[in-house]
């Protein structure tokens, strides 16, 4: 059940992931679903019985933002965010879940999640052979390493109402719990630093694909 979404300029790979598949725009009301627009509104939320509203980072989350976006807050300027997604209609379990949720466990998914979308864009309309196997093999080292210095930052839940395609017949509930992970961007760095510099080919890469991964190397964090 559980997800991962990791959104950058590219489609939460994701999680999950974590671009981006486009989600519908929130609207943290109890309101009629207008003729045009999502087809769910928020009907309730973590803070929404104590006048609270949904906080920004989750905001731009459901509203089709990516990790960058956040991070474009000056709250999260000088940190790698990610977010953790789970769903269902038990809220009690989806709390247990958020309650349970282990940074040194799902950590790993999570930077191999994006980093695979960083390599992702960076091959795009490259020839496959490009690169080797350079970017398969990093991208299963970095799911495979440990992480430190990454912090559980905050969770939030939210209670979404679909409605069918007629926009006034309520199809389902669900809910949707968000983690929010945070980590100073210095220190992963240098940790994904040690899985690029890490990773051996199969077998010696020529000069054209040395040079395609140098290229990538250098410019790693650009759109990370």
């Amino acid at each position: 059940m559980k997800k991962i979404y990791v959104a950058m300029a590219v489609g939460l790979v994701a999680l999950s992931v974590a671009g981006c598949a486009s989600k519908p725009a929130v609207q943290d009301t109890k309101a009629q679903v207008p003729a045009k627009g999502p087809n769910y509104v928020v009907v309730d939320h973590k803070t929404m019985a104590l006048g609270g509203t949904v906080p920004d980072w989750l905001e731009i989350y459901m509203n089709g933002g990516g990790l960058r976006d956040i991070e474009a807050l000056p709250k999260y300027k000088d940190v790698f965010v990610f977010v953790g997604e789970d769903s269902g209609t038990n809220l009690n379990a989806l709390r247990q879940w958020a309650t349970g949720f282990s940074v040194a466990q799902d950590m790993a998914r999570l930077v191999s999640t994006r980093v695979q979308a960083r390599f992702a864009g960076a091959a795009a309309g490259s020839p496959d052979d490009e690169y080797g196997r350079y970017f398969e093999n990093v991208v299963k080292t970095a799911s495979d390493a440990t992480y430190s210095g990454a912090r559980k930052e905050a969770d939030f839940w939210v209670l979404k109402r679909y409605f069918k395609e007629d926009g006034k017949t309520v199809d389902r509930e669900v809910y949707d719990y968000y983690v929010l992970v945070t980590i100073d961007k210095e220190t992963l760095k240098k940790q994904i630093e040690n899985v690029l510099n890490g990773v051996k080919p199969d077998k010696p890469l020529t000069k054209e694909q040395q040079t395609a991964v140098d290229r990538v190397k250098q410019s790693f964090y650009e759109g990370f």
